[in-house]
């Protein structure tokens, strides 16, 4: 016998919903977020399609940007009573009037008879699936890779990541040309050449390649079938990339790349939209508009568009929900040679957005500013510490230094002495800390560290936090590496790359598990994807 669902009591200001209700939502044309409010290790674990991780640890940073309009319609998914009411109460501070839950958390969800997914990025990654099984999207296995390597003459292997990954990662000879560039920038290296085109496992291969193939790349194009994981298993090396990104090519060759990414925005009726319509369209009090950057972050620090998100097209299309988790809204992308927006939009378009280009009116080459979105202030509860302070604390108290920030970051380096502890955790791991020391915290972002703190205070802890971030105080504590965790380390899904032990089993189980996507689509509410079949006669 199925055991009944825990009771959850009504909370002013909350609306609770049903497994069917929310299912109804997500297959409806009204705009809203579907807000899974665990930390992201726990997520991963298992949660509905469309939910969005924007972890209670980290709720207040990532809000204003995620989700800009504070009557957009939230729906809370938890495993517990106790985290909707934490959530909401953090909502109900930013103005958030428009506040669900899915009474039952997950659990109601899988008893109604619906199912859970496991992992990060499911839209976009179950999409790759998608493209690849529909458009057929030719794949190479490692094994004939390795042969075609050395002939650099016939074929060119691309890794299509972003160049802080390539740099972490790739195989000798992988050039780097991340995938919304592909388009842009392999017609230089085109003569009477195949082109294999990688990522870590599959999903930025199979985009990366269908795009060039989509744009009508006059020459063969393959997907490395599962990526470096694949060539990892079957006992290639992997190395530090040591090449820059692929070059901008000559204006003549921006220009044809460009006629090739407009005719394929065409064909699936992306409109571009000028100044004075983006203004309408964010002057609409009713609507999300996202407006993204497109170009690589380098191009984007450097010339940069006021109120524009960067927001690189392939890690977009890689991970929808982390950038835009407020569904059915509009998505306004932005570029410089009209080749990587209309690209990225193109993939935006099949997997079921409303998509714009925006391209400036006139003798204008700029946007009307969008309002930068409302930041939440360090907390007035907590109490700061300059770095003096801290230490004058420390010569007279027991204190216990405590790094809150994404646990991966606390693997590699910080500070001398710090624990680390994620923030959603403060409230249980209270019950047994040492209520005659101080509990300082620490983050990259001392606001994240002044809600710790406060945190720990309304749990009746004494506590402060370090007023200069962990990068400014680590030149005077300085940094070490040895661990102190206080909690589970749930904070971060950790890929197979960032274990360190069981790396290739992982990566065994992370391709089986996203080549098994498409078979758990069926009748999964609110999936809209059309993939596009490009006229090849």
């Amino acid at each position: 016998m199925t055991p009944s669902l825990p009771h959850w009591p009504d909370l002013p200001g909350l609306i609770f919903w049903d497994a069917h209700q929310v299912a109804h939502c997500l297959r409806g044309s009204m705009e809203h977020v579907l807000m899974d409010v665990r930390e992201e290790g726990v997520f991963a674990q298992g949660h509905l399609f469309y939910a969005a991780s924007l972890p209670l640890s980290r709720l207040e940073l990532r809000l204003p940007q995620c989700v800009p309009r504070r009557d957009t319609a939230i729906v809370l998914v938890a495993d517990d009573f106790s985290s909707i009411e934490r959530a909401l109460a953090v909502l109900h501070q930013g103005g958030y009037r428009q506040v669900h839950a899915l009474r039952g958390g997950n659990q109601a969800w899988l008893e109604a008879g619906y199912r859970l997914f496991s992992g990060i990025y499911v839209p976009s990654k179950a999409f790759g699936e998608v493209v690849e099984h529909q458009a057929q999207t030719p794949h190479m296995p490692v094994g004939e890779a390795k042969t075609h390597l050395a002939d650099s003459k016939q074929h060119i292997f691309v890794d299509c990541r972003p160049e802080s990954e390539y740099q972490d990662f790739t195989f000798e000879g992988a050039l780097n040309c991340p995938g919304a560039e592909l388009v842009l920038r392999l017609p230089p290296q085109s003569q009477a050449r195949t082109v294999v085109v990688n990522c870590a496992g599959r999903t930025r291969s199979i985009i990366g390649a269908q795009s060039l193939i989509n744009a009508g790349y006059p020459h063969t194009v393959y997907a490395l079938e599962n990526g470096t994981m694949a060539w990892h298993l079957e006992g290639g090396a992997l190395q530090p990339g040591r090449l820059p990104v692929l070059p901008m090519p000559s204006a003549a060759e921006i220009e044809k790349a460009s006629q090739r990414a407009c005719a394929l925005a065409e064909a699936l009726q992306i409109r571009w939209i000028d100044a004075d319509q983006l203004q309408a369209m964010r002057e609409q009090q009713d609507r999300t508009t996202y407006c993204f950057d497109v170009r690589l972050p380098s191009a984007s620090a450097q010339s940069p568009f006021p109120g524009w998100v960067s927001a690189p097209g392939g890690q977009l299309v890689q991970s929808t929900d982390l950038y835009a988790p407020v569904r059915r809204a509009r998505v306004v992308l932005r570029d410089t040679e009209k080749v990587q927006a209309p690209m990225t939009a193109h993939w935006l378009a099949q997997m079921g957005w409303e998509v714009y280009c925006f391209l400036p009116n006139g003798a204008s080459v700029s946007s009307p500013p969008a309002p930068a979105p409302a930041r939440w202030p360090v907390s007035p509860a907590a109490r700061a510490l300059d770095l003096p302070a801290y230490r004058a604390l420390a010569a007279q108290h027991p204190v216990m230094l405590i790094d809150c920030d994404d646990s991966r970051a606390y693997r590699r380096e910080h500070l001398h002495q710090a624990h680390w502890l994620t923030r959603s955790r403060i409230p249980e791991w209270a019950k047994t800390a040492d209520a005659k020391s101080w509990h300082v915290f620490t983050s990259s972002d001392a606001r994240l560290a002044s809600w710790a703190a406060a945190d720990a205070q309304a749990a009746g802890l004494a506590a402060a936090y370090l007023q200069e971030g962990s990068q400014t105080a680590a030149a005077v504590l300085g940094t070490e590496s040895q661990l102190r965790l206080l909690c589970p380390t749930d904070d971060a899904w950790y890929s197979p790359y960032q274990l360190d032990t069981g790396v290739s089993e992982a990566m065994r189980q992370y391709i089986e598990w996203e080549t098994d996507l498409l078979a758990q689509l069926d009748q999964e509410p609110g999936v809209q994807f059309q993939i596009y079949q490009r006229d090849t006669a």
